[in-house]
């Protein structure tokens, strides 16, 4: 005796971030792999310098060599993004649900319609979307941070580099090891800044959808999801991108020995490369996180609306 079993919201909202973390990650890594190794380049340099030093070290004898090192540190980047994206996207939907009964105290949670049809977003505000963004962004952001901190250690080094991590259970190991339990919390404080960011593009991102679908009264097309999230994420990334320098710098693997502290980062940060040293690797950055957001969204509304 078969039984058709739907998912619940909170589970559709898991599945369809997993998916979309999953498909972004596995199509931008080399992106994001530049991208960090930029952000913590101290030399004195010009971005184009930079890159096509970073480009070249990447460059091995053989075609398959290149690509694992193109590649070095995508499991645990597709793990971090995979979770993240699930976490997220259940943890803001759960609080935009709370806010949308707290201004509807008539209705009975017990015996709602939680359809993703039912409009809930109707009776939210701008503040209401940005509240929610950060609550659930913060609480991403204390799960995942141990993920990231391997991640951007992995990735800043090259396989030849002495002492770098293997890969993923090498990390862990050496982790406790050398730092406790808490080293995996490194960079915590500016991840919590940064959330800031995703709260940013959640609440242009709603904001913007909810208003266009308002007007039309009609399903978004794939072309309306991308041009509203790249708007809410150029907004977003451009603002706070700071941020995310800091916190690669004080996750940096070379930052271990010298215990630094997020006002050393920023005060060295500034003494040796200025202003423009807080925005090192944006424009790749933004060249990164365009097509990611695109692919993002559009998996996670299409997938979504299907299961």
């Amino acid at each position: 005796m078969s039984t058709n079993y739907k998912l619940s919201p909170t589970q559709r909202e898991i599945v369809s971030g997993l998916t979309a973390g999953f498909v972004t990650t596995s199509v931008t890594h080399p992106l994001d792999l530049l991208k960090i190794r930029l952000q913590l380049d101290a030399s004195n340099t010009t971005v184009v310098s930079s890159t096509r030093r970073i480009i070249s070290s990447l460059r091995k004898e053989s075609p398959i060599k290149t690509l694992k090192e193109v590649y070095r540190g995508v499991i645990p980047n597709l793990v971090g993004s995979s979770v993240a994206w699930g976490v997220y996207f259940a943890s803001y939907r759960y609080v935009k649900d709370a806010f949308h009964f707290l201004a509807q105290p008539t209705i009975d949670p017990l015996v709602a319609d939680f359809s993703p049809k039912t409009n809930k977003d109707s009776t939210l505000r701008a503040y209401h979307y940005l509240s929610s963004a950060f609550i659930a962004g913060s609480f991403t952001a204390l799960v995942t941070n141990p993920i990231w901190v391997l991640k951007t250690r992995i990735l800043s080094t090259s396989s030849s580099t002495p002492g770098a991590y293997t890969g993923l259970i090498d990390g862990i190991k050496r982790v406790l090891k050398e730092e406790g339990i808490f080293g995996f919390w490194k960079g915590l404080v500016p991840s919590l800044l940064g959330v800031s960011q995703g709260a940013l593009q959640f609440t242009v991102y709603d904001s913007l959808k909810y208003h266009w679908l308002k007007s039309d009264e009609r399903q978004l097309k794939v072309w309306e999801y991308i041009a509203v999230s790249c708007v809410s994420k150029i907004v977003a990334a451009v603002t706070l991108y700071p941020c995310q320098v800091l916190k690669s710098r004080l996750q940096d693997y070379q930052s271990i020995k010298q215990r630094k502290r997020v006002r050393d980062v920023v005060w060295s940060l500034y003494h040796r490369e200025g202003i423009r040293g807080f925005y090192k690797g944006v424009a790749p950055n933004v060249i990164r996180v365009l097509p990611a957001t695109c692919i993002t969204f559009t998996v996670y509304e299409s997938l979504s609306k299907v299961i």
